[in-house]
């Protein structure tokens, strides 16, 4: 190889690799519509808005929060990490019933997909276990897909 043609080589190279990097940690940040199925049939639907520094937060969007007044925005965070890999995660309360609540941890873990989705599994923890304890158990577990959400 010429001295030439290995340049524009390795200018192409770190060209490809800076644009990956920036277009994937970009991507997280904005609204996603994310629509949950937990294996026990139970499906809820939530907004979720990530800002910089992996902050952000989950509103949920159920015609039955309606009985306790209008939805409020609960604090969560997210993480990227490689491959497309991402996690949101916060403090979630779902409603039972017409006056009963559920409250706890939701823990979305995804990788990217086609067309600004993102897919993987969703896990409900009560407030008395910690996610992050190997020996946390969920009590609530199933699927997650999440759209960037449009007009948001």
């Amino acid at each position: 190889m010429t001295p030439k043609p290995a340049l524009i080589l390795i200018l192409f190279a770190q060209l490809l690799g800076v644009g990956l990097s920036h277009a994937q940690s970009a991507n997280v940040i904005g609204s996603w519509e994310v629509e949950i199925a937990f294996g026990n049939g139970e499906s809820r639907s939530f907004r979720f808005e990530a800002r910089e520094s992996g902050k952000g937060s989950f509103l949920l969007v159920d015609p039955r929060s309606k009985v306790w007044g209008p939805a409020r925005p609960s604090e969560a965070k997210w993480t990227q990490g490689e491959d497309g890999a991402v996690m949101f995660s916060g403090a979630v309360e779902f409603p039972l019933g017409n006056v009963g609540r559920d409250p706890g941890t939701l823990v979305l873990k995804g990788k990217f997909g086609t067309e600004g989705t993102i897919t993987g599994a969703a896990t409900f923890f009560p407030l008395d276990q910690d996610p992050n304890d190997p020996k946390a158990k969920p009590s609530k577990s199933g699927s997650f897909k999440a759209i960037r959400a449009t007009g948001g």
